[in-house]
């Protein structure tokens, strides 16, 4: 099922996030230098930390399980503090993650696609992580799109202009309605987020993939902070 904000009409969901627990989709090495249009793959993180496991079953709304499946906007006054913080120019991450990207489309338009694989000794769940990237701007179409074909997935989201031809965006990916299981990456499994959009010269396929910061869920607050500190947006159901 999908959540999605649209602002002008395309068939298809163009920010995807797909979540391949239970099959081995994507290498850990990296992609061929040769693509123009794959970078290298890099990668960031600890290959061992903590991570709490929440207690509850799908669909009870008041257990740790489905802390992200209520959320509302946090709108804020004045510039967005993101435009004032340094820029990420290395690929970050609190849990062990190799990422790469890839671009398909022309110079209208095209999608790029994040591939994130668990390079850690321990499963990851990436439910409310929160990535925080540059791309060209205008995104106008975004949805968030499990592979289960049940659950009810959704994202905080906001993209911020930067004025030059860029933005940043802010994602929180959230899972409701679904067991723990399905929200789970193993070592060596990967799962992608996908954003569409027309390209813009002003930014690099390799300046997107290094400009990218992932913040795992460690302690079951939902990043919550962060979601307030940027002032994102619940897009609907």
């Amino acid at each position: 099922m999908h959540a999605q904000s649209t602002r002008r009409g395309l068939g298809a969901s163009l920010a995807t996030v797909l979540l391949l627990a239970g099959v081995a989709a994507f290498s850990a090495g990296s992609p061929a230098v040769a693509d123009p249009n794959t970078t290298t793959a890099v990668s960031a993180g600890p290959a061992s930390y903590t991570q709490a496991v929440p207690t509850g079953a799908p669909s009870e709304y008041n257990a740790p399980l489905e802390r992200c499946a209520n959320g509302v906007n946090y709108p804020i006054g004045g510039a967005n503090p993101v435009l004032s913080e340094p820029l990420t120019t290395q690929f970050a991450s609190n849990v062990g993650l190799s990422e790469y990207v890839t671009f398909s489309g022309n110079q209208w338009y095209g999608d790029w696609n994040f591939v994130f694989t668990n390079t850690s000794t321990q499963t990851l769940s990436p439910d409310c992580a929160v990535l925080v990237f540059r791309a060209p701007s205008g995104s106008d179409n975004h949805g968030y799109t499990s592979t289960q074909q049940y659950g009810h997935p959704q994202q905080d989201y906001l993209e911020v202009p930067r004025g030059d031809g860029t933005s940043f965006y802010i994602a929180r990916i959230d899972f409701h309605d679904v067991p723990l299981v399905q929200r789970q990456v193993s070592p060596g499994q990967s799962f992608s987020y996908q954003l569409g959009g027309i390209p813009n010269s002003k930014i690099t396929l390799a300046q997107i993939r290094d400009s990218l910061k992932f913040t795992a869920d460690l302690d079951l607050k939902a990043n919550q902070s962060l979601v307030q500190h940027y002032g994102t947006n619940r897009l609907t159901n």
